[in-house]
């Protein structure tokens, strides 16, 4: 790649996520904090247990893999919390990975987006990246219809 193809690749990758990011704002914040972490069916997932299973999985495969943050993930906890943050707390954890993504792929080089993800079952770190941005939109769909079966107040 070129540093222009680089560039055009990262800067689309970044607005993707907050375009998707953006979504979800919009589809939580008509919620109330209980309307959030309402499970509208068994098994299912709430709003708040996806966003923060979203943040995790950022936190984990960007931050943690590629970033050095540190991050340790529990991934079973995103879908099962019981002491739930408030909505404000979970839509800010979305909001930091976020960010963390974008500071993360704006600095990586054309040899590190060929490079293998340390996760080998994606391939190239370009990959992956493609991948969690799939991710997060399957989850952001599956928001809006849970937002449609939640009861209203």
């Amino acid at each position: 790649m070129t540093a222009d193809t680089t560039a055009l690749v990262k800067t689309a990758l970044i607005e993707a996520l907050e375009k998707l990011r953006h979504d979800v704002w919009e589809l939580a914040e008509p919620l109330s904090d209980a309307q959030f972490w309402t499970k509208p069916i068994e098994p299912g997932n709430s709003v708040g247990h996806l966003v923060l299973h979203l943040a995790g999985n950022l936190n984990h495969f960007v931050g943690a893999q590629l970033g050095g943050t540190g991050y340790v993930r529990d991934r079973e906890r995103e879908f099962t919390e019981t002491q739930v943050p408030s909505k404000t707390e979970a839509m800010q954890k979305l909001n930091d990975a976020v960010a963390m993504f974008r500071r993360i792929v704006s600095g990586l080089s054309d040899e590190q987006l060929a490079a293998p993800h340390p996760e080998a079952r994606f391939g190239p770190v370009m990959h992956a990246l493609a991948h969690l941005l799939a991710h997060f939109a399957l989850h952001r769909g599956q928001m809006s219809y849970i937002v449609r079966l939640v009861p209203k107040a």
